[in-house]
């Protein structure tokens, strides 16, 4: 069968009681900067579809966190 998500971090496997798919990513979860995000794939769009897969398999779900920019602001003297 072939993967419904193409990314490393998904896992698809049969179980005893049918196909467990979950995000290795979430499961452990991983924090990714936006540029690794953006550079495997891992979009706000992506991680909905993933969460949706997830959440239809096994009832829940757990996506990576996705760092948020850090502002820099000069500093003051």
């Amino acid at each position: 069968m072939e993967k419904l998500v193409k990314c490393e971090y998904w896992k698809e496997y049969l179980g005893l009681n049918g196909w467990v798919m979950f995000c290795s990513a979430g499961a452990y979860a991983k924090v990714f900067s936006q540029d690794e995000a953006k550079k495997i794939g891992c979009t706000e769009q992506q991680r909905t579809t993933c969460l949706k897969i997830m959440e239809g398999n096994l009832g829940f779900g757990v996506v990576p966190e996705i760092e948020k920019v850090k502002e820099c602001s000069p500093k003051s003297n």
